[in-house]
């Protein structure tokens, strides 16, 4: 389970800002959770198997409960968040795409805690709230960014190897890093067909201008638009045309 999670009950302990030279540590496991927001410097972080860097913009998240080493390169400056938290959960970094607005909101919340003015611990739980609301609002936008990033990559790869008879929809669904389903979903949104459709009329398109020439045989053009054989290709272009490959061209002409 993330800190980001609208399951969990935060109650605030302190906010403090922290500062530190170069160092190595160990930290001995706390009762709270904590999460920083860095201001300058940056640090890894090992606990077990788990090692994470932050740097400046970054806000990090240490469990309650969790030994750890730290390795500050040069010097650290961070406000925190000390809080406790029926919270279950792994150190966590975030790079935000947006970290000017988590500085506010951070800035702010020290500045409430430390100044206690009336109802000051509700004004601080609900910035706390802000800030959880914002870092959840980028990742989501940041992971809509590199699916479609991953969406669009895998489909130029399409583009410039459809002649392969090697190019595939699996193939394509692999490079994306994602379910089969979802990369349908978002081909037929943006294409308005299935990319099995696509690809088979990006190669019938290929294969129209290579009969135009008279250079090739069917089997030949077969095999230079990336269908795996002749038989195969003659189905495809029997069911779209009406027609039979040998007949094809006469047919565009015609039409």
């Amino acid at each position: 389970m993330s800190v980001i999670n609208e399951n969990i009950s935060i109650k605030i302990r302190e906010v403090r800002f922290i500062s530190w030279d170069i160092a190595s540590v160990s930290v001995a496991a706390r009762p709270y959770h904590a999460l920083a927001f860095r201001l300058c410097g940056s640090a890894s972080f090992s606990h077990e198997n788990l090692n994470l860097s932050t740097n400046v913009g970054d806000v990090f998240y240490m469990p309650a409960n969790c030994s750890y080493k730290a390795t500050y390169q040069k010097k650290n400056e961070i406000l925190v968040i000390h809080f406790e938290s029926d919270l279950i959960s792994k150190m966590e970094n975030y790079q935000l795409n947006d970290s000017h607005i988590i500085s506010i909101l951070f800035h702010r919340l020290y500045d409430i805690w430390n100044k206690k003015e009336d109802g000051y611990y509700y004004s601080a739980l609900s910035v706390m709230c802000e800030i959880l609301e914002n870092i959840s609002v980028q990742q989501s936008s940041s992971l809509r960014s590199e699916t479609m990033k991953a969406f669009e990559d895998a489909v130029e790869y399409m583009e410039k190897n459809y002649t392969s008879n090697e190019c595939s929809v699996k193939e394509m669904v692999a490079k994306a890093h994602m379910s089969n389903t979802y990369f349908r979903k978002l081909f037929l949104n943006k294409f308005s067909m299935t990319p099995t459709k696509y690809l088979v009329s990006k190669r019938l398109i290929h294969a129209e201008k290579l009969l135009s020439t008279g250079k090739y045989s069917i089997k030949e053009v077969a095999e230079m638009s990336g269908f795996c054989d002749v038989k195969y290709f003659s189905r495809v272009v029997k069911k779209e045309y009406g027609v039979p490959p040998s007949k094809l061209y006469c047919h565009i002409t015609k039409n």
